[in-house]
């Protein structure tokens, strides 16, 4: 077997508090703030008073979209010498990716749960996402692990510390959210019995933000959120989005409040060392006129690891694809190999053959069942279930052998067999470019029928996916009901 067949996946370098902390929420406002003091110029003199990180990050061309890893770090490194005595080390429980889109004027939010399992970038071992950040060089071990794992290029990265998110969030006054009962979260220190909008200063901010054992008063009895971490994640991106509307309102109505955002934000945020003036500056251009309420928020779908009894979550990678092909720039309905099942036969006398394709498909991402053989074949084929030649055209894409697509009705949702023909050659690492006639458009051929590889498919753009759920989750607080709003 060639190792042409190989994907070239090249290898990139890689960097007690009692209560974990969670910061991430309030690093959106340092872009936003950073943004807007760049209108008046006064980011050019702060600019160099910002700590930087030395990354290997993916570079986008000037005016394209770009991702934005946003990272709150319990590092107590700026702290007085009594706080950081009884700290050592840093840790983040909660992991986001903001993209914003200028041509679209698009910023979207993508938060991944602590507990989620991955493979950490370089090591090959599967662990919780955020012990990616915790060890040596952890900026670059959790950027490459997000790239490796997702798909998702990093051009970016944003850090904000322990100390910033009370001051920010005091700095702007702080931050109105809706209670719709009382609520309380001994671990976190969250107590509010008071109902409706409620003003929240930094250090209750931070209880709200931190809160994973979360509880609400109904009918005289505390009841206790059973989704943790994960109804966590959604009311932080709550609080991003009521904290950004008023940052936003206070930048656009007084410019003189930025140089006061922008001083507790130097003091308290990292950026990476490719990010220059100008970038913060067409990034001012981009939040000039842009409204909070425009945020598309994305929480991952995930499910219980098996493995641990539900201690930890893995991906849901069949209904997770369309939120993070958001990130990835792609139509949210695009397929991406993670949703696909494959099945490699062998149609040579070539020993091995199918197993080392297998093992070639399955570093691209795609989900292997084990490799048989068959009787021999001239051509390649790929077989594909009933309407769903798209994951046919999917493997096909990978190939660069021209396999014709059919129609399997033995096969069910998502799976593909591959049989390699004497005509095969080798697996590639990026898909041929998406093919685009109207015939395999429909999405299926009938019984029988054949399309080759090469014929293509007419594709228009999807609407952004839908992250509203049919039965509502009393534990997701913070966002005023229809009709109502908070200052």
């Amino acid at each position: 077997m060639s190792d042409d067949l190989d994907p070239l996946l090249r290898p990139r370098p890689r960097r007690s508090w009692r209560q974990r902390v969670v910061l991430t929420v309030l690093s959106s406002i340092v872009i936003v703030c950073l943004a807007g003091a760049s209108v008046g110029g006064y980011v050019l003199v702060k600019y160099n008073s910002i700590d930087r990180v030395g990354l290997d990050l993916d570079a986008a061309a000037k005016g394209e979209p770009e991702n934005f890893l946003i990272v709150g770090s319990d590092s107590r490194e700026k702290a007085s010498a009594g706080e950081a005595a009884s700290v050592s080390g840093k840790r983040s429980d909660t992991i986001m990716v903001l993209r914003v889109d200028p041509a679209s004027e698009r910023v979207a939010l993508l938060s991944f749960p602590r507990d989620l399992i991955v493979t950490i970038a370089d090591t090959g071992e599967r662990a919780r996402i955020n012990s990616a950040y915790g060890g040596e060089n952890g900026e670059q071990v959790l950027s490459d692990t997000l790239r490796q794992n997702y798909g998702i290029s990093i051009n970016h990265y944003v850090e904000i510390d322990f100390q910033g998110f009370e001051q920010l969030v005091d700095a702007i006054g702080g931050v109105s959210v809706w209670f719709p009962a009382a609520v309380r979260d001994v671990a976190s220190g969250l107590y509010n019995e008071q109902l409706g909008c409620v003003k929240l200063d930094g250090h209750a901010a931070l209880g709200f933000a931190r809160s994973r054992k979360l509880e609400i008063l109904v009918d005289g009895e505390w009841e206790n959120d059973p989704r943790s971490d994960l109804s966590r994640v959604e009311r932080q991106q709550v609080f991003v989005r009521q904290a950004l509307t008023k940052a936003l309102s206070q930048v656009k109505s007084n410019p003189l409040r930025v140089t006061d955002l922008v001083n507790v934000g130097v003091d308290n945020v990292s950026l990476d060392e490719q990010m220059s003036i100008g970038d913060i500056i067409d990034l001012g251009n981009t939040f000039r006129d842009f409204s909070a309420e425009n945020l598309e928020s994305y929480p991952l779908p995930v499910l219980d690891n098996p493995v641990d009894g539900g201690n930890t979550v893995v991906i849901d990678e069949k209904k997770a694809q369309p939120a993070l092909n958001v990130f990835r720039g792609l139509p949210p309905g695009e397929l991406s190999p993670m949703q696909a099942t494959v099945q490699v036969l062998n149609g040579t006398d070539k020993q091995g053959f199918a197993r080392d394709i297998s093992g070639a498909l399955q570093k691209i991402g795609f989900d292997m069942r084990e490799p048989a053989t068959t009787g021999a074949s001239a051509n390649s084929v790929v077989q594909h279930a009933p309407g769903q030649a798209d994951y046919g055209r999917l493997v096909a894409r990978y190939v660069t052998a021209p396999a014709t697509l059919v129609e399997n009705p033995e096969l069910g949702d998502g799976e593909v067999v591959l049989v390699a023909g004497a005509d095969f050659t080798t697996v590639h690492e990026q898909p041929a470019p998406e093919p685009t006639t109207a015939t395999a458009a429909a999405g299926g051929q009938g019984a029988g029928t054949t399309t080759t590889a090469g014929e293509s498919t007419t594709s228009t753009a999807a609407a952004p996916p839908t992250t509203t759920t049919t039965e509502p989750n009393p534990y997701i607080i913070g966002e005023p009901p229809a009709g109502k709003s908070c200052d």
